[in-house]
């Protein structure tokens, strides 16, 4: 599915949100804290956009690496971005050392993965300590009236935009019924302690509809 809809995610993301992703990506990069000659890792990096804004902050002498499973994602991110280094590989098994990183990152991916504890547990696993892993995902919809436009975003806007422009609508019914059936911010903090986060914290952006949790190693 994502190797279908990879050549207009961009487009899309910029066209649902109203150009207000970018922002979000450029906050949970600040989230990880990593520095001028750093290293971090970007699970599920998708097109690369959150990658790119974490080779920002590492600069010429840093290491990032995005990640994803999709090729064809995989394709886009380095025709996008090609200083940068992007490799297909799985979430659940990360194909690192333990401590190889001092940052890592998942954007909009943690909802997609088969076992969600298990890929916070990984991303944990590879950052050294006191490092942050960090993620930018969508929540469960508030409850009063910002909840409840947003639903009827999500069950019609959403995937009658998203097809339209990707040619792909089953793709964002998919999307958009993942979104409405996630985590509260309370319920990623406890997944987030489970998988062995310290210092877990949560910032909710987007009226409460999207949100930057981050945890230490």
């Amino acid at each position: 599915m994502f190797d279908r809809i990879a050549r207009r995610y961009d487009t899309v993301n910029t066209v649902l949100s109203i150009g207000t992703d970018a922002g979000w990506r450029r906050r949970a990069a600040r989230e990880t804290n990593l520095q001028r000659g750093g290293s971090a890792l970007d699970v599920a990096c998708g097109s690369g956009k959150l990658t790119a804004e974490l080779a920002r902050l590492a600069g010429p002498d840093g290491r990032v690496v995005g990640l994803d499973f999709s090729a064809g994602m995989l394709d886009i991110a380095r025709r996008d971005h090609p200083g940068l280094e992007f490799i297909e590989g799985d979430a659940l098994n990360l194909p690192f050392a333990d401590t190889s990183f001092d940052a890592a990152t998942i954007a909009f991916g943690l909802r997609n993965l088969a076992d969600p504890i298990r890929g916070l547990r990984e991303m944990l696993r590879v950052v050294r300590p006191p490092g942050r892993a960090v993620v930018l995902e969508f929540v469960r919809p508030p409850d009063g009236l910002v909840g409840s436009a947003y639903r009827v975003y999500l069950r019609t806007l959403l995937p009658a935009i998203g097809g339209v422009i990707s040619g792909q609508p089953s793709a964002y019914r998919y999307l958009s019924d993942t979104v409405d059936s996630y985590r509260t911010p309370g319920e990623l903090g406890v997944m987030a302690a489970e998988a062995g986060w310290s210092d877990v914290r949560f910032h909710g952006l987007g009226m409460g509809t999207v949100g930057i949790l981050s945890g230490r190693a």
